[in-house]
């Protein structure tokens, strides 16, 4: 024992050897170093007199550090670090630090970790094409993208379209292959009666209905039919169908009661035929390209007319516009990876198609960076849906790294694809893959296909599910996507703050683990999965509807979850949530903040950060309000402690109206981040003596961080703000505006319902003055809803807040003023319920003949939705009655707790914490 440190002495293993020494029977170091039973060493090279080289003599030290290098122990040689690292230790004591083994490196540049994607359209040319592709070079440009599992397309030669043929490319690609793939079949105007005996051995069947690089084409409809009819429905049908044709498949699929996928769609009139066939309930699934995305009929001027073409054809802007607008509508990316030589694409007769592999997750990682897309869409259409939609089983221990702020250009010498050469050639992009570890081997890294031909392991064969029957199982984790801390580190002031990282849970045997490096139980993992707005549950209607096919297809609003949504859902079921319970598990938000969450929550308000009105709020700053409400929320439910992120603030309560849930969710807040509350009411302070709002409010300022405002006149808080030193924040001005009551209005029905977009919002009650409507109204211009307003005579929606959003919205949002709530309530998916505002009537005549009018029973909400909600800003009177609450549709409770987490972030945000 050494200054309370235990030493065990070891014996210089190069000479001397058996000399004793004064403390006990000494152990060979070479033995430890072997054994690797040292975790560090700490070795300072003598520094002696004379000009002397080192490598001239053979010290003991130097031995030592050459044995330490030669076992892979890590090792310091200088005094400094040696002093860093034994003062480290010394404050950590016997604590292990917090660190994660799964991490080899920690390193400054913004790793975001994301699931192995996957894309399910790819052409390798193999056999019959190998000088344009095969799967050595396929399989490796498909790691450098990112893509750790592919679907390979039929139109080969020969093609494959039968058992031989099957057969013969499965066994090319089980030698050749890096990366895991599932192979489709090739329909034909012959073998719809032979193949369906295969289905289980494929990702799929395509049919080709329209022109392009095959000999597959089939023109007759009645030939489709027969495919439509004898395939199996629960083995997905991809259709390559364009225009007209795409409208006609659709067709067939819906005269046979069969979900149907479209390959690459490309046109305005593609994209809104799918979302009208979604509407009703059709199961129909799409996909869209890169080159459909980021490219146009305009970019012939610098690839010229052969090299440009592809098929389907680029469309115009207008088509490529309303791709953007669809997103939503739109289940899968898929690259549609076909390539060709150099010399075949600028030949008199060029064949179509694009390389597209290694390019389109640069892509769309740029279009993230430039707020175009979230890593959420990437996810949800590059993993989970194309599971869900193909029956995809896991791939354990597989994830992808990419850098988020890399910026680069693309180059063709840089490409794995054997055609070395792309339409995006000089690009620059934002975000890069770093890493990719398939089945837990690194199989890419910085440039580098590490694995060997035949790594990759078909997912349709039985020894795939061998494989998996084999990696003990300990809990379930399925492919949810969370954010989890992965390491601390230091800001420019010193104080700590966390560096982010996406990491997801990909099948047993990743672990996920939080700050502390201890590991989180997988049902916090399986807690947020990611939720497609076009869940449907119309599966009763389309029977029978199998596996997984359809389950992120059709656009019905606010289905998500019900009696069915299991067998959607094939990888597992979507947890529920009783009524009473705190807010239920399916939110789209994320867990901690981004780097882009924190730039866009730093551009709300001006200097100072007054909250004043919800038109202040761009989407983007929403959603990450959203997800900074959420990491606060999943914080308090864990019970971890807050306290240092307002710590020394204080916040100003200024209420000139009563109010129970505003003021008590405003000081809770403020409380749980640590800082102090001080209060002012109107009543009680000198207000009763004639002191003006403006003269209050600048005094209240100079006591504290923030102020918090509620007043009963309209545009009294803006005047407040006008002279506040400090952030203010608009609590309510009379029957005006309330924007904190819409953010949190909003943030529940994403946590409640997992979108917004798509839904039928039905406000109910005084709409004249209530301010939480017109607020809520005017938020919702954001997304794609549809509005119907329930009212008294007399206590309608005020026509300059319908004209906001009429105008706002650009007539996209429709806006119905519905004369009874029995009329409304069955195609209803949040039900907005506000109470007749006595106080707001000059008689009470006038208020008695209000109200009274609608009161929401368990008796009427039979009528309604089985999966839809009931909000309520509160306070209620008789608008709804109490035995309604143990309706699991009875969100107001969990409402009022959902202000709480919103009204935390929002102080954060103003205060310039949001980093915590």
């Amino acid at each position: 024992m050494e200054n309370g440190i235990d030493v065990e002495p070891v014996e210089w293993t190069f000479e001397n050897l058996g000399e004793g020494g004064d403390k006990g029977e000494l152990i060979d170091l070479t033995d430890y170093l072997a054994r690797k039973q040292f975790d560090l060493v700490i070795n300072l090279p003598m520094r002696s007199g004379g000009a002397r080289r080192v490598s001239a003599f053979l010290t003991h030290g130097y031995r030592t550090r050459r044995l330490a290098i030669e076992y892979s122990v890590p090792l310091v040689t200088d005094v400094k670090c040696a002093k860093l690292i034994v003062e480290a230790l010394r404050k950590i004591g016997r604590n292990s630090p917090p660190v994660k083994p799964h991490i080899d490196c920690i390193s400054s540049r913004n790793t975001i970790r994301i699931p192995g994607l996957i894309d399910i359209h790819v052409h390798l040319r193999e056999p019959g094409g190998t000088h344009k592709e095969d799967f050595r070079t396929g399989s490796s440009a498909a790691l450098a993208g990112g893509f750790t599992m592919i679907c390979v397309m039929p139109n080969t030669n020969p093609a494959i379209t039968d058992r031989t043929t099957l057969m013969m490319a499965k066994e090319i690609a089980k030698k050749n292959s890096r990366c895991d793939y599932a192979l489709f079949l090739g329909g034909t105007e012959h073998n719809f009666q032979e193949i369906p005996e295969l289905s289980s051995l494929v990702a799929g069947l395509k049919l080709y209905l329209n022109d392009t690089y095959t000999t597959l084409k089939m023109d007759d409809i009645s030939i489709w039919a027969k495919h439509f009819v004898h395939w199996p429905s629960n083995v997905p049908l991809c259709v390559h169908a364009e225009s007209k044709t795409c409208a006609a498949a659709i067709l067939v699929a819906a005269l046979h009661n069969r979900p149907v996928h479209i390959c690459h769609i490309s046109l305005r009139e593609e994209i809104e035929l799918i979302k009208e066939a979604k509407l009703r309930g059709l199961p129909i699934t799409c996909e869209v390209t890169p080159h459909h995305l980021f490219l146009t009929e305009k970019d012939v001027s610098h690839l010229g007319e052969s090299k440009i073409k592809v098929c389907p054809r680029l469309g115009t802007e207008n088509d490529q516009k309303a791709l953007w607008e669809h997103l939503d509508v739109i289940d899968c990316f898929a690259s549609d990876h076909a390539p060709h030589t150099m010399e075949e694409k600028i030949s008199e007769k060029a064949p179509p198609g694009f390389p597209g592999l290694e390019t389109m997750l640069p892509l769309l990682l740029t279009a993230v960076n430039q707020g175009r897309l979230t890593l959420e869409d990437i996810v949800a259409k590059l993993h989970t849906n194309p599971k869900k939609i193909f029956n995809l089983p896991d791939q354990p221990n597989t994830y992808v790294e990419v850098d988020m702020n890399a910026e680069w250009t693309i180059t063709e010498k840089n490409q794995f694809t054997k055609c070395k050469w792309t339409p995006f050639n000089g690009r620059d992009m934002i975000g890069s893959v770093c890493r990719v570890v398939l089945r837990g081997q690194t199989a890419y890294v910085d440039g580098q296909v590490l694995v060997p031909p035949g790594f990759g392991m078909d997912l349709k064969e039985s020894q795939y599910a061998q494989y998996l029957a084999a990696i003990p199982v300990k809990k379930s984790k399925k492919s949810a996507v969370t954010i989890k801390d992965m390491h601390p580190s230091m800001s420019k002031s010193g104080s700590s703050h966390l560096s982010k990282e996406l990491v997801v849970s990909c099948g047993d045997g990743l672990g996920l683990f939080d700050t502390s490096g201890h590991s989180v139980e997988s049902h916090e993992a399986e807690s947020k999965p990611l939720i497609s707005p076009f869940v449907s549950t119309i599966r009763n209607n389309f029977s029978p509807v199998g596996i997984g096919h359809g389950s992120c297809t059709p656009y019905v609003p606010v289905t998500l979850l019900s009696t069915t949504a299991h067998d959607y859902y094939s990888n597992g079921p979507i947890v529920s949530h009783t009524a009473m319970n705190s807010l239920p598990l399916i939110s789209p938000a994320r867990t901690t903040m981004t780097i882009q969450d924190i730039e866009a929550l730093k551009n709300i308000g001006g200097r100072p950060r007054h909250i004043l009105n919800v038109e202040m709020f761009t989407r983007i700053q929403l959603h990450a309000l959203f997800n900074l409400a959420q990491a606060f929320r999943i914080a308090v439910q864990k019970d971890k402690s807050l306290d240092n992120v307002l710590q020394g603030k204080i916040m100003a309560s200024v209420f000139y109206e009563v109010s129970t849930r505003t003021t008590c969710s405003f000081s809770a807040a403020a409380q749980r981040l640590g800082a102090h509350v001080i209060e002012m009411n109107g009543a009680t302070s000198s207000v009763q003596k004639g002191e003006s709002l403006e003269d209050s409010i600048a005094v209240m300022s100079g006591y504290s961080d923030v102020v918090v405002l509620r007043h009963p006149t309209i545009g009294s808080v803006g005047k407040a703000a006008a002279k506040c030193r400090k952030p203010l924040i608009n609590a309510g001005d009379g029957v005006g505006e309330h924007p904190t009551q819409a953010l949190l209005d909003v943030f529940t029905i994403r946590e409640e319902l997992g979108t917004v977009n798509g839904l039928i919002i039905t406000m109910v009650g005084d709409l004249k003055n209530g301010r939480t409507v017109h607020s809520l109204a005017k938020i919702l211009t954001m997304y794609q809803v549809k509005l119907r307003y329930v009212s008294p005579k007399g206590l309608e929606m005020p026509l300059d807040v319908m004209e906001y959003v009429r105008f706002k919205s650009k007539g996209a949002i429709s806006q119905e003023v519905v004369s009874s709530l029995d009329e409304a309530l069955p195609e209803t998916d949040v039900l907005y319920v506000t109470r007749i505002q006595k106080e707001r009537f000059e008689s009470e005549d006038e208020y008695n003949r209000a109200s009274g009018q609608f009161s929401v029973t368990p008796r009427l909400m039979t009528a309604a939705k089985r999966r839809m909600i009931v909000m309520h800003p509160l306070p209620r009177l008789t608008e709804i009655s109490p035995e309604f609450d143990s309706d699991p549709r009875a969100a107001y409770f969990r409402q009022a707790e959902a202000g709480m987490y919103i009204r935390m972030a929002l102080l954060a945000v103003v205060l310039d914490r949001c980093s915590f």
